[in-house]
C-alpha cells in the first residue's frame, strides 16, 4: 500500500512539473513598446518621470502580473531602478497600457540633460522582468523597449 501511494505521488509530482514546463514553453512573453516619456515633477532633490508602456499579449487567454520591475536607461547609463507590485491583467490578444512613475535624482537628471544638450536627443531603454501568476506557479519573462526624445528647439 506504502509503495502504491509513494508511486502515485511521484507521478502526480511528475505531472505538475510537466504541465509547469509545456506552460512554460506554450507562453509568449507579452510585447513591449515604450509608449511615451512624460517628466512630471522636479523639486529640490530630484524629479519624477511618466513612462508609459504599451504591453500586447499575443496569447489567446488571459496573463495575470504580479509584479512589473524595471531599469530605465540613458545610453548605457542605468539612471532608475524599481518594481510595481500590483496585479494588472493582460487581456487575451489586447493591448494594456501601464504608466511606470521612476523617481530620478540631480546626479541622474545630469546624465540625462548632459547627453540631450550635447546631442540635441536622448535615447533611452527600459528593461525589465514581468512575474506571471498562472495555474502552475509564477512564471517571470523579461522585456524591453527603447525610443528617443528628440528636439532642441533651435537645432
Amino acid at each position: 500500500m506504502k509503495k502504491t501511494l509513494a508511486l502515485a505521488t511521484l507521478a502526480l509530482s511528475l505531472a505538475v512539473a510537466g504541465c509547469a514546463s509545456l506552460a512554460r514553453q506554450a507562453f509568449a512573453p507579452p510585447q513591449v513598446d515604450v509608449k511615451g516619456v512624460r517628466v512630471r515633477n522636479i523639486g529640490l532633490t530630484g524629479g519624477t518621470l511618466d513612462v508609459t508602456l504599451s504591453l500586447s499579449n499575443p496569447n489567446e487567454y488571459r496573463i495575470d502580473t504580479r509584479r512589473i520591475t524595471y531599469n530605465f536607461f540613458v545610453d548605457t547609463t542605468r539612471v532608475v531602478t524599481g518594481a510595481v507590485d500590483r496585479l494588472l491583467t493582460l487581456e487575451n490578444k489586447g493591448q494594456t497600457e501601464i504608466t511606470l512613475p521612476l523617481s530620478f535624482g540631480y546626479r541622474e537628471m545630469g546624465i540625462a540633460m548632459a547627453e540631450f544638450v550635447a546631442k540635441g536627443a536622448l535615447n533611452y531603454r527600459v528593461t525589465g522582468e514581468f512575474t506571471l501568476a498562472t495555474p502552475f506557479g509564477d512564471i517571470t519573462r523579461p522585456y524591453s523597449g527603447s525610443g528617443r526624445v528628440v528636439g532642441m528647439p533651435g537645432r
